[in-house]
């Protein structure tokens, strides 16, 4: 009698469990131990693997594309645990890494395994989240026969996004085509011949937590071994928020407080606040022209202090002034998705507002269109007329703190999408000028460096907008061991 065979390594049986049937508890539990035991060992042989998916990825984020898992089953539901760890732990949008399942969100609770069989599927769920070549997709199949994944990354290939393949088994040969990386910690036999979500659905979480905190690291989210991109949004992230504040400087609680309360609740921002003795604008300034690397701002600008607009490069490479133009193109749109986020905030009245500037949105929106046509256009035509003869001379402006504001909040965005728009026009094509200088005061830039400038003013808004601190930063419901007060 033929027995049947299966050549992926994960449905194998185990020669050192076959009697894990009959075995006591104790027993049970030294089987598996010891299986456990083998697991990282196999996922640092793809060390080297799993290093190009992180710099491949922290690539893709920095020039605004996404990291998207697919799974199914144990490997899905894997990949959104991972996915929707980000944003707590290093306050990125949700956006950044998502995770597309077989079966949907109900797959998460209840077992839809019917669902992984279909390849259309995939695609289609890919196809919906509008994949471009800006984004990776990472597939995740233990055994590496999945339909639903393979569709998918076929999906992901045809649209020219970075792919990437884990498995625990050795891929099909398909997968050497359609995947830019491959991730295959071979783990092997599972304890019970096929449950990968033993063995194999440990390495997985091994794998993806070290790529999207290996990412996140070279993106600037962490600061020592620390995770300064944390916003205080719960009493336990403002405990922790305080106490990394207290870590990095010498300030106590109280005042550690203070300066997070000053930057509306950003840690990082804080941070460069109290290191480098700036207010609020400045520290947001350094940490944009640093790509936010809160070790590079202190090294550059702390024996540095007089620059604003030259805090930024002043010759851009092509790269740059591409997503330059995008950032400026778009900062009617982020006031627009920040007053709509701001809106859920107030609607479920978990939060209150950060005690920072008291402006409301409309006043955002206001000040904006009112910098853009008295200063920002202005300032560029004058740039421009100057052909790059003599360092243009631009005047000082300074806006109404509480700008007076007649129309709705979007009517001021829409004329400010206008007067942006008018801006960017009157550019052109000549690579030449964003190396043009123009000089205000003391501090002499180029067109390139104050546009940048712009772009991150622009950006600031829309946070505060947005911006919300919990109650627990306000009052000291926590005390320092973390433990909640009387």
């Amino acid at each position: 009698m033929t027995r049947p065979t299966d050549v992926r390594l994960t449905e194998a049986r185990n020669p050192r469990t076959l009697g894990i049937d009959q075995a006591d508890a104790a027993t049970i539990v030294q089987l598996m131990s010891a299986e456990d035991r083998a697991v990282p060992d196999a996922v640092a042989t793809q060390a080297p693997r799993i290093a190009a998916v992180v710099e491949d990825v922290a690539r893709r984020f920095d020039d605004g594309g996404r990291l998207i898992y697919v799974g199914a089953g144990t490997s899905g539901r894997l990949g959104m645990l991972d996915a929707s760890e980000c944003p707590p732990t290093f306050g990125v949008d949700p956006e950044l890494v998502r995770c597309v399942i077989a079966g949907g969100v109900d797959a998460l609770i209840r077992s839809s395994e019917g669902a992984e069989d279909d390849a259309a599927a995939g695609a289609e769920r890919l196809a919906e989240l509008d994949v471009t070549a800006a984004d990776f997709v990472l597939g995740i199949a233990t055994s590496g026969t999945t339909p639903f994944v393979h569709g998918a990354l076929e999906e992901a290939h045809r649209r020219g996004a970075g792919t990437g393949f884990l498995c625990c088994s050795e891929p099909p040969e398909e997968m050497r085509t359609l995947a830019d990386h491959l991730i295959v910690p071979l783990v092997g036999p599972e304890v019970i011949a096929g449950s990968t979500r033993l063995k194999a659905g440990t390495a997985t979480k091994l794998v993806l937590n070290t790529i999207t905190t290996g990412a996140m690291i070279r993106g600037g989210r962490v600061y020592q071994n620390l995770m300064v991109d944390v916003r205080a949004r719960s009493a336990k992230l403002v405990d922790r928020s305080l106490r990394i504040m207290q870590a990095v400087t010498d300030v106590d609680r109280e005042e550690a407080r203070d300066r997070l309360l000053a930057s509306g609740g950003g840690v990082k921002t804080a941070l460069a606040m109290t290191l480098l003795d700036v207010d609020r604008g400045v520290a947001e300034r350094w940490l944009d022209a640093c790509g936010g690397f809160l070790g590079r701002v202190v090294e550059r600008f702390d024996a540095h202090k007089d620059v604003y607009y030259a805090a930024y490069t002043a010759t851009p490479a092509e790269r740059d002034v591409r997503d330059l133009l995008s950032r400026l193109s778009r900062a009617a749109q982020r006031l627009s998705e920040a007053h709509v986020e701001a809106a859920e905030i107030d609607a479920a009245g978990s939060r209150v507002p950060a005690r920072t500037n008291g402006w409301h949105a409309a006043e955002h929106a206001a000040h904006l269109l009112e910098f853009e046509r008295e200063a920002v256009g202005p300032r560029v035509r004058a740039w421009l007329a100057s052909e790059g003869a003599v360092p243009v001379a631009l005047v000082d402006w300074i806006a109404d703190p509480h700008p007076l504001v007649d129309e709705t909040f979007n009517n001021l965005v829409s004329a400010l999408n206008a007067e942006r728009a008018r801006t960017l026009a009157s550019i052109g094509t000549d690579p030449d000028v964003w190396s043009w200088r123009g000089q205000l005061g003391e501090e002499s830039f180029t067109l390139y460096q104050f546009l940048r400038g712009i772009a991150q003013h622009d950006e600031a808004h829309a946070l505060r907008i947005r911006e919300r601190v919990h109650p627990a930063l306000l009052h000291d419901s926590i005390d320092g061991s973390g433990e909640r007060g009387a």
